[in-house]
């Protein structure tokens, strides 16, 4: 659910920074007027911040998912194996 969220997040910040920053600082700061406009390179670090939530979030479910098929497949596997101790000469007690 917190994967979910956080590529929502990062989806929405990088295709509307601009929508995202002035979101957050209305909910952040109490100002008459006008609200403050960001400068340029803020909108271009919220873009890349979102951008970069999003491959994370990207990257954990991906990680997830291969995790679960490594289970499944493990389950699969007999372990009937059984690996000889090689004779080295010493009896062992």
């Amino acid at each position: 659910m917190l994967k979910l969220l956080v590529g929502l997040v990062g989806l929405l910040e990088a295709l509307y920074p601009e929508r995202f920053i002035r979101k957050l600082t209305d909910l952040s700061y109490e100002y008459d007027g006008e609200a403050p406009t960001p400068k340029p390179w803020i909108v271009t670090a919220a873009r890349i911040e979102g951008v970069v939530l999003l491959g994370v979030a990207i990257r954990a479910a991906l990680k997830a998912d291969c995790a679960a098929t490594d289970d499944e497949a493990s389950t699969d596997v007999q372990d009937d194996v059984t690996v000889d101790e090689p004779d080295t000469g010493v009896d062992r007690i």
